[in-house]
């Protein structure tokens, strides 16, 4: 195969790019511990809810019950954002990065099949 005087990144028929790695099992490994991640942290939100619920005298020193069921309920909601922003971000990243492909790309990428 000739080697021809292209930029990095322009590809043409003549010049496929190489595969170099195949990302398929990091990808897959990732997205099983940021699955596992997702799941404990979720556990133990129910776990102190559970406890603050459950148990009455259950509060944060220096501060009375409702204020304490007031945290624990922004604690919740700051948690479940976290979860849904962390997915809506990686999702945005890759379709901004996705555009700038070209139509062979895009084909070849959903040729290859999920992930």
């Amino acid at each position: 195969m000739p080697k021809s005087d292209l930029l990095p990144g322009v590809v043409t028929d003549s010049c496929p790019p190489a595969v170099v790695i195949d990302s398929r099992h990091t990808v897959r490994k990732a997205r099983r511990r940021a699955l596992f991640r997702d799941v404990a942290n979720l556990v133990i939100l129910g776990a102190v809810d559970y406890v603050s619920l459950r148990w009455p005298a259950a509060h944060i020193p220096l501060v009375n019950r409702e204020q304490s069921m007031l945290l624990v309920g922004l604690l919740n909601a700051t948690v479940v954002t976290h979860i849904v922003m962390t997915r809506v971000a990686a999702r945005l990243a890759a379709r901004r990065i996705a555009a700038t492909w070209s139509l062979r790309e895009r084909a070849r990428f959903f040729q290859s099949g999920p992930l």
